[in-house]
């Protein structure tokens, strides 16, 4: 293959496809999206305690 070719712009179908992968991997259901909210989760359960019952 060419690593000189030039592409030209994609068209609205191919831009979905590859919206929709990408999101599968780094959206929320992805193992990083779902961590990242796990952790969220538990700082605003510490944070509600805190405010609720103080330190």
């Amino acid at each position: 293959m060419n690593r000189n070719q030039t592409r030209g712009p994609l068209t609205p179908a191919e831009e979905f496809r590859y919206a929709k992968l990408a999101m599968e991997w780094y959206g929320w259901g992805s193992p990083i999206g779902l961590g990242i909210a796990l952790v969220e989760l538990a700082a605003a359960a510490v944070l509600v305690r805190i405010a609720i019952y103080g330190f």
